[in-house]
């Protein structure tokens, strides 16, 4: 073999050496991912940056075990009862201002607007409210009521307090140092504590309701925080005392017109607040004590002749009296606040704004059951003011601290 042949077939053999070195490089380190390594046949081009949607970014999801079904959508939140079944039930506003002392009398409501200082006189089923009179009385700031809604005392301000009468207006200025007034159920007479400058001239007066005819019952000298007037039904007692017998209970005396001996109630707590059932067969009242965390606990006791204090019970709710309704003597609905702050029993302003529940209580069997959680369109919940009952027990009324609307309940 000649020099020259020698030397072409060593330069061949070397580059056909380094050939095959960069094409191993390049199919290891820079052709296209995916491509087929295949001696003699082209490679595809190589494709710069992000792979398109749906090619390398792919995933078999059904290999995988995962659903493709479409997820379901959150279950829609159902709408509030209409009528009362033990949940959350819609209620309907009767009146589109505030129905301040509103009260239920026969078939229908009455009640002050404060916006224009006239009473109005409105259907259990609503619709447009009607003058009691055309009278104006601005910036009242209490109302009493006869039993029958035709005559009221209204209370100022500025201590000056009238006797009116929707329906001869007929106009009484009574004493402006009396407070906490009561009619007789019979309408016929008015009950109050008239509190002199001094002790000595402090009293339970009975009159007739515009004034005349004043009769001083009972001295009240320092106790006037301790005395309910309340008016029984059956008129056999005027108003109720409260006396401390330990740091546990208070002992309750009910002061008659003829300075009868009634028999008292022993409580197991402090601060009594009672309210007379329709026939005054029953006392309904609440005290509040360590155990309670200082909060309302509700009670019942019989509150006639000989059976003043009998059967006194605890009914196991957390309310007062006023947030309550009779629908007879052994059927009673109570709005109930949904956790009451610690002391709300010493100050119930705690309890303001708190939602209430509506429950009945069986006072035979002493059993509660919750009717309804009120609610609106535009309110998820209520802290009732005054609950109210229809004479045929199908409906409740309040009215809510917030608003001050009169609304509607259905129970059946």
């Amino acid at each position: 073999m000649s020099h020259r042949l020698k030397l072409f077939l060593e330069v061949s053999g070397f580059l056909i050496i380094v050939a095959l070195a960069g094409w191993g490089i390049w199919a290891l380190f820079f052709r296209a991912p995916g491509a087929p390594i295949i001696p003699g046949q082209e490679v595809p081009p190589e494709q710069g940056g992000l792979p398109p949607i749906g090619q390398a970014g792919e995933r078999n999801l059904a290999a995988e075990g995962v659903s493709l079904l479409e997820p379901e959508p959150p279950a829609a939140v159902s709408e509030p009862d209409v009528v009362a079944r033990g949940g959350r039930t819609q209620v309907d506003a009767l009146t589109e201002s505030r129905a301040e002392f509103s009260a239920l009398f026969g078939n229908g409501f009455n009640y002050y607007n404060e916006d224009d200082g006239r009473f109005y006189r409105l259907s259990s089923s609503g619709g447009e409210p009607v003058l009691l009179s055309d009278e104006v009385f601005n910036s009242v700031e209490n109302v009493t009521w006869s039993p029958a809604g035709n005559q009221a005392v209204l209370e100022f301000p500025d201590g000056s307090n009238i006797f009116y009468d929707f329906k001869t207006k007929e106009r009484a200025t009574l004493p402006r140092r009396a407070q906490d007034f009561s009619f007789s159920g019979s309408g016929e007479a008015l009950a109050y504590e008239y509190i002199g400058e001094g002790v000595d001239d402090r009293w339970i007066v009975v009159s007739q309701p515009n004034g005349e005819g004043q009769e001083l019952i009972q001295s009240l000298g320092d106790e006037a925080r301790n005395t309910q007037i309340a008016w029984s039904p059956d008129n056999q007692v005027v108003a109720m005392y409260r006396e401390p017998t330990s740091a546990l209970g208070e002992e309750v005396f009910f002061i008659g017109l003829n300075n009868e001996n009634f028999l008292s109630l022993q409580t197991n707590g402090l601060g009594f607040k009672g309210q007379w059932s329709p026939a005054g067969e029953q006392i309904l009242y609440s005290v509040f004590s360590a155990k309670t965390n200082f909060n309302p606990a509700l009670h019942i006791a019989g509150a006639q002749g000989d059976n003043i204090g009998a059967a006194n019970r605890s009914l196991k709710i957390a309310t007062w009296p006023d947030k309550c309704a009779f629908a007879d003597e052994t059927l009673l609905y109570c709005a109930v606040p949904q956790g009451l702050p610690q002391g709300s029993g010493l100050y119930p302003e705690l309890a303001a704004s708190t939602p209430d529940a509506i429950y009945k209580i069986d006072l035979q069997s002493n059993l509660a059951s919750l009717v309804a959680m009120p609610e609106s369109g535009a309110n998820p919940s209520f802290n009732v003011d005054k609950l109210m009952i229809s004479e045929n027990s199908r409906e409740l009324y309040f009215t809510d601290r917030v608003t001050g609307q009169l609304r509607r309940l259905r129970l059946r």
